[in-house]
This record gives structure tokens, sequence and C-alpha cells, in this order.
């Protein structure tokens, strides 16, 4: 019913309203019923709902802290038989404590903020008794935060300075008992604490210890196969805690080397190419180009065979990018190679969908890599070049794409057609742009210019261009290849039609 009146609130707000009102009483109902059961806390839990209807959908903030308020009791009366039938499972300890959060919270609903601190330290002395450090911490949070809302500041910073001296100390304990796990656990707890106090120092610190013990955690399992998920886990995890320090990327990007090793090993291909691009972007940030470079070569690879072609290639991409920017030695022919197979690909699936501008501009990105080759032939590249053509013109007239890349795609066909020598062709294509404006305009003075050139045998050159163009031009990197690709494509006088 509640969230039939949700929709019904766009059409008609008066008969929300009115079905808002009806889901009261139908929770009502459902509360006579389960008070013949005593069952405390569902109660508490619908007047909660009851509430939030009053205060969030019918501005009644009087009737929701008179619901609150029963919520309160019902959790309260839950609380006091959970003590006096001594219940000390460890399941009803930790509901005791849950039911003192939940009690504070619902102070906080109701801005009663020193009752719910009164309610948070409750919280505070069960979980530090049995050892619930997840509610622990948040309850020193949640107090802080309600002596804000208070505008006492002082308090707030010393209940988070208590929790620290708290978790500090716990650490020194269990560290002597050599539990990595639980260290791990403190450790996090520790930074979201400092994190709050705004302190770099003490973050960063319980960052390398939390890394620390996720190491040591990795190091002690067995080097089976059954235990490589949870050592790559570790690795990883240890990588992540370096990597929010300043000085410790080196053991940040090795961390992540040895758990998408652990990964391969297992066959978890796309979670080792996570690890191994983590890596190498942090290799890539010391200037440590060669490792950068293997670093994306390797997710490159076991990106290819898990059928990621996309991701794959990006890889590869990076890699080359990686290698020019190093200027490093590289085998050219290999990373070509697999370059022009990925974008190949990926331009053929986008084909498939119809997706013309995108396999064209892929298309074209492919022939800057195979240009490269020792193997390339003139040939091929006007094939591509042909087929660059094809598609820019196809999403030009197919129009599902947008706008400014309707007319892209008409000048990208257009240069692509004076590459084949079609030079009434690519006039009449530019010319099927029948809006007005200067920017069409200036792409029309640009496929003109460029034709006079080709017709009169001159050379083809972007820095010629009348400044006007050339600043329109600037942003596009693929009318700039096409423009480019003139020096050794541009078609002899005898081929022109």
């Amino acid at each position: 019913m509640y969230s039939s009146a949700e929709i019904i609130e766009k059409l008609d707000k008066t008969a929300a309203m009115e079905m808002y009102k009806q889901n009261i009483k139908f929770w009502q109902q459902t509360i006579s019923d389960l008070i013949m059961q005593a069952n405390l806390y569902e109660i508490a839990e619908i007047y909660v709902k009851i509430a939030d209807i009053y205060g969030d959908k019918l501005q009644d903030d009087k009737s929701k802290k008179q619901n609150v308020m029963k919520s309160i009791k019902y959790l309260e009366q839950e609380s006091k038989l959970l003590i006096e039938f001594n219940e000390t499972e460890s399941m009803e300890t930790r509901k005791l404590t849950q039911n003192y959060q939940n009690v504070a919270e619902l102070y906080e609903k109701i801005f009663n903020y020193k009752k719910a601190i009164k309610f948070y330290e409750k919280v505070i002395k069960v979980a530090k008794l049995y050892k619930y450090y997840d509610i622990l911490s948040y309850s020193y949070q949640k107090i802080a935060n309600c002596y804000e809302q208070l505008d006492d500041y002082s308090k707030s910073e010393d209940i988070m300075l208590d929790g620290v001296d708290y978790f500090s100390n716990l650490y020194v304990d269990i560290e002597e008992k050599g539990d990595s796990l639980a260290l791990a656990q403190i450790c996090q707890i520790l930074k979201t604490l400092y994190e709050i106090l705004d302190d770099k120092n003490g973050y960063s610190n319980y960052s390398k210890k939390e890394a620390g013990a996720y190491i040591n955690l990795a190091e002690s399992l067995e080097k089976n196969e059954e235990n490589y998920p949870k050592i790559a886990r570790y690795y990883r995890g240890a990588g992540l805690c370096y990597q929010e320090t300043t000085n410790n990327l080196i053991e940040s990007a090795s961390c992540f080397i040895l758990a998408g090793n652990y990964c391969e090993k297992i066959g978890e291909l796309s979670e080792a190419a996570i690890n191994f691009i983590d890596a190498a972007q942090i290799f890539r940030k010391l200037n440590n180009f060669e490792q950068a470079y293997k670093n994306f070569i390797k997710p490159g690879e076991d990106l290819w065979k898990s059928g990621d072609i996309n991701q794959s290639t990006e890889c590869y991409l990076n890699a080359y990018d990686v290698a020019i920017e190093g200027k490093l030695e590289f085998n050219r022919y290999g990373i070509f190679t697999q370059i022009v197979r990925g974008l190949s690909k990926i331009a053929e699936e986008g084909i498939k969908n119809k997706q013309f501008y995108t396999a064209a501009t892929v298309i074209l990105e492919s022939i800057k890599f195979y240009e490269q080759m020792d193997i390339s032939r003139d040939y091929f590249l006007r094939q591509m070049v042909r087929t660059v053509y094809k598609y820019y013109y196809k999403a030009a007239n197919l129009k599902t794409v947008g706008f400014s890349h309707i007319v892209h795609s008409y000048v990208c066909a257009s240069l692509s057609s004076i590459l084949n020598g079609k030079l009434t062709q690519a006039w009449k294509i530019i010319s099927e742009i029948d809006l007005e404006g200067n920017t069409v305009a200036n792409y029309k003075e640009l496929v003109k210019i460029i034709i006079d050139w080709v017709s009169k045998g001159k050379k083809v050159e972007a820095m010629n261009l009348p400044f006007n163009i050339k600043r329109l031009i600037e942003g596009s990197e693929e009318i700039l290849y096409i423009i480019s690709l003139f020096n050794s494509l541009q078609p002899p006088l005898n081929l022109l039609s």
C-alpha cells in the first residue's frame, strides 16, 4: 500500500495522503496482533514505520515523535528482559547491544542528542565487554556527531581521541598475540577514526600496519591451489593499503603484482588484470616506464584470453603510450599487430550493432598503428580509408548519434572521399549538411580548400589552412589525422574523379 501511495502521490496528492493514513491503520492493527504474541522488537520496528509516514508524508512532527517514543519504549522493554533473564549467549548480548544502538539512533531521529549519547555510552560499555569492535567504533563516531550537533566540538574531539586510545591499546595487545586478521580489523577502525580527526599521519601509519597484517596473513598460508584465492585477496588488500600512503607506492605495486600472479594461477584472469593494471598505473606515476609497460602488457594478454577485447586493447594502447612517453625500445610489430587486431574486432562489433560512428573512429585509430608496421602496404591502407568513409557516411545518414557527431561524420566521410580520389563525391557529401552557421560554413570551406589543393597536385597540410579553420579542427583528432594521411596517401591527379 505504501509503494502504491508513493506512485499515486505524483498524480493525486489528496488520494495519496488518504492511502498513507490507511497504511497507518493497517500497521496499528498489526501491532495489536503482535502485542498478543509479545513480539517486542517487531512492534518497535512498526512504530518507526508509522513515525516515518507521519514525518515524511503527513508532515506531522508531533505524531512522528510520539511513535518514535513508543518504539523506544518497546526496545527498552526487550532490553530489560534480556538483562533480567541473564541471556549471556553471544547472540543475545549482541542483540542487547544493537537494541541500545537502535534506541540511540531513534533519539537522534527526534533531535534528543543528550539521550542519544546516554544510550551510545551503554553500547560502548557492552561492546567493550564482548569485543564487538565494529559496533564500538561506530558508537564513538556517533557520540562525536551528537556533540557536534550540540555545538560542543571539544567533547566531540575528546570522544574520538578516547576511541583512538582504546583501539591503539587494543592493537598492542592483539599484536602480542600475533592475530594478523584481528590486527587488520583494528587498523581499519583506527584509520576511520584518524580520517574523521583529519590526522593524515595517523591514517597513513595504520594503513601501513594494515598492509603489514595482510602480508603476514598471505605469507602464513600454505602455497597450494586451495589457498591461492585468499593469498591473492590478502596481497591486494595490502596493495590498496600501501596505495593510501605517500611513500609506499613501490610496495603497493609489488603487492598488486603478487596478487595478480596468484589470480593467474587459478585462472582468474580478469582479477589478475585488475591487479596488474593497478601496478602499471603506479609505475607510470613513478616514471618507471619499463615496469609500467610490462604490467600493461600482462593484463592485455589476460583480458584477451578471457574475451574482454575492449579492455585488452585499452591495455595495449596504454602500453604503447608508456613506451613512447618513456622512449623505450619495444616490440613494435607485436604490439601494433595486437592493437590492430583488437581495434578490428571492436569495429566489427560496432558494425554488427549499427554503431557506425564508433566503428569508423576505431578503424581510423587502427590505421595509425597499421601504417607504422613494416608490413604495411598502401593498398591495404587505402582499403581501410574506404571503410572509414563508408561507416562515417552511414553514421551521418543513420542519424543515431548526436548532432555534433552527425556533422563530424559528414566532414570525416568527405575528407576520406578526397583521400580516395573522389572529389565530386566529397563535395556532394559535405553539401548534404543543410544547416546554416559559421561552424558548418567553415567545415565546407575546409573541404573546398582541400579539394582545390588535391585537384592542383598541391601538398595538403593542416598548417597551411586559414586560422579560423585551424582553430575549428584543432580539437578533432580524427579530422587532423585524416588530413595527415595526405602526406602518404594523397591520390595522384590521373586517379581523381
